[in-house]
């Protein structure tokens, strides 16, 4: 139903074989090669059209929980193969040092399904920074062909 562009980081064999599994229209797994680290990407029934309307502080503190401060930023990339909207929150504890990143991928094609995924990583967990990576460039470089 998509392709993306392969990556070295990316376990292609394991997607595969996932995409062979009954729910794949519902969800799949990705992995990278070198952790055991897997996501599952999720399929909801419905397409989001995707804005770049920012959220407020007070939704932002709802979503991300208290942080001394939380930058946010984001993007959309529109193209006639799908949408790809990254949210990105960068947590930022009292002293200044960043704690966390969260970044929240969404992958849209006008009437038909997308896909979703939310990714935490911390800055000194080199496979959670690499995932990270990793997911941003695989939703980047996905295209559907769904009619």
């Amino acid at each position: 139903m998509f392709s993306f562009i392969s990556q070295k980081d990316l376990d292609t064999d394991f997607i595969k074989s996932q995409s062979m599994q009954p729910n794949c229209r519902h969800e799949l797994k990705i992995k990278i090669k070198k952790e055991k680290k897997t996501i599952t990407l999720s399929f909801p029934s419905e397409s989001y059209q995707l804005d770049s309307t920012q959220p407020s502080i007070a939704v932002l503190n709802d979503i991300q929980g208290k942080s001394a401060r939380i930058i946010y930023q984001n993007y959309i990339v529109k193209k006639s193969t799908g949408d790809v909207r990254i949210d990105t929150f960068i947590n930022q504890d009292k002293e200044g040092d960043i704690d966390s990143i969260e970044k929240d991928f969404y992958f849209s094609k006008k009437d038909v399904y997308s896909i979703y995924v939310t990714y935490k990583a911390k800055p000194d967990n080199l496979g959670s920074m690499i995932m990270l990576n990793t997911l941003e460039r695989f939703f980047l470089s996905l295209e559907a062909d769904w009619h």
